[in-house]
């Protein structure tokens, strides 16, 4: 489970500054090191903020009906806390070793560059495995703590320097190995402030995942287009809203459909907790119809086997035919899967809706029709293509989901 495995590692990270805090003011203590030992007390702020994200990470899981979305910002805002935690750190390296007018005296230099060295490895391994964990489990709070964690490993390169360089009789090379660091860590600070506070302030998610979204929702045959959509993330979560235009007349098909698309999504989108989709229905401003004709020019039953298709473009909203053409039928000679085929030819030219003097029977094209989104409809004792083009304009010919004819 994300929320144990995020929480045992938010453990893990308290133990571990607690750690650091000891080591760093024995060997202080012991090596009469001052920097050591401001050191250490710079490792209780980090320990401090080893607590928080521990809390945090607790209470994010938790679930109320006054906090219907939950509370998984509390994860943002410990990172905005962590952020502030850092800059405090850089404050207090710059402060002792810029602008201290005392020297560390160092009386044991072994054991002073020791536990330097130690601390620098100790935090580079688990400052690289908190991230890389943070990262998996999307937690910006872990993220916040490996970066904050990281601090103590730049600081030991100050604490490094500053006892070599004293020793060596170079004070001014710590002041210019502080000036670096403390860049580098009000840099890190600066990152992730921001993104914590772009989270609380409900920024969008990032165009990749919108984008990938997109085109899992478009991969539905029924879905005909997206209005608009929209993302926000939530602490290691996103909640995505969308609306699309369903080309389908079930308002049950409709609700199946939109379950089917937050279910992929989730599966396919890491971290998504919740997907709201608002469907409208598609009312195209174009209708393309198809006429099958015989050589006569009539309206043909045989469909697959007709000689002509009249295709005719007609204007929803000006409620008028634009042009007319008539095609040879492609796939007329074939031996096996004519109307399949002529479907699929009929889908190149954007046809939406496909009349017939009767019925379909043939459950294969009716099949063909519905993968394509095509529509059909049923014009009984009507063989004049004309006619049937007099009812498309005022509103007598009836398209349909062809799947409606298979349960006739």
């Amino acid at each position: 489970m994300i929320y144990n495995e995020k929480r045992k590692i938010a453990l893990m990270s308290v133990l571990f500054n607690l750690l650091l805090f000891l080591i760093k003011l024995s060997a202080g203590l012991v090596s009469n090191s001052a920097s050591l030992v401001a050191d250490a007390v710079h490792s209780l702020s980090d320990l401090a903020a080893a607590i928080s994200v521990y809390a945090g990470i607790t209470i994010a899981n938790m679930k109320s009906k006054e906090f219907p979305y939950g509370l998984y910002k509390v994860e943002n805002i410990v990172a905005v806390v962590s952020s502030f935690a850092i800059f405090l750190a850089g404050y207090e390296i710059a402060r002792h070793a810029l602008f201290s007018k005392t020297e560390a005296r160092i009386t044991n230099l072994p054991v002073a560059v020791g536990a330097v060295v130690l601390t620098f490895v100790l935090t580079l391994l688990f400052s690289s495995y908190e991230k890389r964990k943070g990262k998996e489990l999307n937690s910006p709070s872990l993220i916040a703590d490996a970066e904050h964690v990281k601090t103590d490993m730049l600081s030991a390169v100050v604490v490094l320097v500053g006892v070599i360089a004293n020793y060596a009789g170079y004070p001014w090379m710590e002041k210019v190995a502080v000036a670096v660091v403390v860049l580098l860590i009000f840099h890190s600070g600066f990152e992730i402030l921001l993104e914590s506070l772009k989270v609380l302030l409900d920024a969008s998610i990032d165009r990749e995942t919108l984008e990938k979204v997109k085109k899992i929702m478009l991969e539905f045959p029924e879905v005909a287009g997206i209005k608009s959509i929209s993302g926000r993330n939530s602490g290691s979560y996103k909640f995505i809203e969308a609306e699309i235009y369903v080309d389908c007349e079930s308002l049950e098909r409709t609700h199946e459909i939109a379950d089917a698309i937050e279910q992929r999504v989730k599966n396919e989108v890491p971290f998504v907790e919740k997907v709201i989709i608002h469907p409208e229905p598609y009312e195209p401003d174009r209708y393309v119809i198809a006429i099958p004709l015989d050589d006569r020019d009539k309206v043909c039953d045989g469909f697959g086997k007709c000689h002509f298709v009249m295709v005719a473009v007609y204007d929803r909203k000006k409620k008028l035919v634009l042009n007319t053409k008539i095609y040879v039928n492609p796939v007329r000679n074939m031996e096996r899967g004519r109307g399949i085929e002529l479907v699929e030819f009929l889908k190149t030219k954007g046809v939406t809706c496909i009349v017939f003097p009767s019925v379909p029977e043939h459950r294969g094209v009716v099949y063909a029709m519905a993968e394509n989104r095509i529509k059909a409809a049923v014009v009984e004792g009507v063989d004049d293509p004309y006619q049937i083009l007099d009812l498309l304009v005022s509103g007598g010919l009836d398209c349909q989901s062809p799947l409606n004819f298979l349960k006739e």
